[in-house]
């Protein structure tokens, strides 16, 4: 969601810029630094690992994402259900790395913030909603289209999915197996609706990207 100022710039002026690496976790149980997360530029995800190493992503944050202040508010989670996920670079990223209690005494002293902030959660909410209800569908294809559409961004006159977005990934994102991801793509390419550049996978067709990602249209 790309978020306009000055509230963006406002959230900004409030932390200290930092880098990251790759795989390097912001939030998860152990953490006992209390941080709230904008990003500037790279790709974090929430997800969480089972006992058997199995990874599972319930979404993607991309540059101008607020990131890890529920946690501000929510501290003590009353069972272990929250302490399975963990938010994670999933490239290196720069982001602005802000206190809890900065985060919070700015939005106290600020309250006209609070709509701002609402609608931020609700766009997440909605995201992994979204993500949820596609998971269920069953159709690889429709899952896959309609991450692609979701992720892509646009860069002047196209639209640029994350280099970071391999096919290992995306199978982890859509709970499929990475051949399944592979062929799939193949298809979309055969049909002029993406390519590869490099490591990018570049959108030549969105308008038939999201009729593919619709239920209905298959």
């Amino acid at each position: 969601m790309p978020y306009t100022d000055p509230y963006l710039e406002a959230i900004q002026n409030l932390g200290t810029l930092i880098h990251v690496k790759k795989h390097e976790c912001l939030h998860n149980r152990a953490h006992t630094d209390h941080y709230v997360y904008c990003l500037q530029e790279g790709l974090c995800a929430l997800h969480s690992v089972s006992p058997n190493g199995k990874e599972r992503i319930y979404q993607y944050f991309q540059p101008g994402d607020l990131i890890g202040f529920i946690p501000a508010y929510i501290r003590d989670y009353p069972d272990e259900t929250f302490y399975a996920f963990s938010i994670t670079a999933k490239s290196a990223c720069t982001l602005y790395q802000i206190p809890y209690a900065t985060f919070r005494n700015y939005i106290d002293s600020h309250p006209e913030f609070y709509r701002w902030l609402f609608q931020v959660t609700v766009s997440h909410y909605d995201n992994a909603l979204r993500h949820c209800y596609v998971l269920q569908d069953g159709d690889n294809m429709v899952s896959l289209c309609h991450a692609l559409a979701e992720l892509a961004v646009k860069e002047g006159n196209r639209y640029v999915i994350h280099k970071d977005f391999s096919y290992p990934e995306l199978a982890n994102y859509l709970g499929i197996h990475t051949i399944t991801v592979t062929r799939l793509m193949a298809r979309l390419k055969e049909e002029g609706i993406i390519s590869k550049e490099g490591h990018a996978t570049i959108v030549h067709d969105m308008g038939k990207l999201i009729f593919m990602s619709q239920e209905e249209s298959l």
